[in-house]
């Protein structure tokens, strides 16, 4: 099988092209030795590694085991491009998307919700700021169903919970009502799986050619971000330093925005 090129992070773009085209290329002639009943195996396996290689990254972040979840990431990416592809898709809006976990993965910035709402306490119906349970604290819960039938204590429609007895139950806030006022774009999210997981893809000239635009509507043009080396994390935290870079080095007249979107916020693949 292929092996992934280390290390894993490289500023030289010619590099990357480079490696993806001879990891393409090994890719395959290997794939041509497998067959169909193999692939079929593979594929659940490949893809539950790297959607928990992914969340092992959002929740290690800031650990010194954030490289290790890098590495999971390209491993695991690096094998899914080979076999099966990493399609970047032509949708009814026109517009170019991808999900490759290598490169939405790099972009180190997440969702924040600001809501209004009611929280009920999971034990007596009350406001929580009326009761006397402490959330996460352990009470008897007598349970009880709703008019579809629902336990009152798992929340589940088939289970083993008599209606009227007392069983053991955790304390928590149930949310209510609640109104959505924003959506904001974070360095952490409180909530470490609030990220992206598609993104659009600007092609430039080339998404003009129909041969590119066909071939994203048949699944059939893919990322190659995946079989190289990356070149690092774009963190949201340095966003600021790299403005003020950008304005004491650009020469050219434009919007300081263009200039990080430009640079930056496709780096990752």
């Amino acid at each position: 099988m292929p092996e992934l090129r280390l290390p894993l992070v490289s500023d030289d773009d010619f590099l990357r092209r480079e490696v993806q085209r001879t990891k393409r290329a090994e890719w395959s002639a290997f794939r041509a030795t497998l067959d169909r009943e193999t692939l079929d195996v593979v594929a659940p396996n490949i893809r539950r590694s790297e959607s928990a290689a992914v969340a092992a990254l959002n929740y290690l972040e800031d650990h010194e085991l954030a490289e290790v979840a890098h590495m999971a990431i390209h491993r695991v990416a690096f094998m899914r491009r080979g076999l099966f592809g990493c399609p970047i898709v032509l949708r009814d809006d026109d517009e170019f998307w991808t999900d490759c976990s290598v490169d939405i993965s790099h972009l180190r910035a997440g969702m924040s919700a600001g809501l209004t709402g009611d929280f009920e306490c999971s034990i007596c119906a009350q406001m929580v700021e009326d009761c006397d349970h402490t959330v996460g604290e352990v009470y008897d819960k007598v349970v009880s169903r709703d008019d579809d039938g629902k336990c009152s204590v798992c929340e589940s429609f088939d289970c083993e919970h008599r209606v009227g007895k007392a069983y053991p139950s955790v304390a928590n806030a149930i949310a209510r009502n609640m109104i959505l006022e924003e959506g904001s774009i974070v360095a952490r999210p409180r909530y470490p799986l609030a990220r992206m997981i598609e993104k659009s893809i600007d092609l430039g000239s080339l998404g003009d050619d129909p041969r590119i635009r066909t071939a994203a509507r048949n699944a059939s043009l893919n990322c190659d971000g995946c079989l190289g080396p990356c070149s690092g994390f774009n963190d949201m935290l340095t966003w600021n330093d790299r403005r003020k870079t950008a304005r004491k080095t650009s020469e050219d007249d434009y919007d300081i925005d263009m200039v990080v979107t430009r640079s930056d916020l496709y780096a990752g693949g």
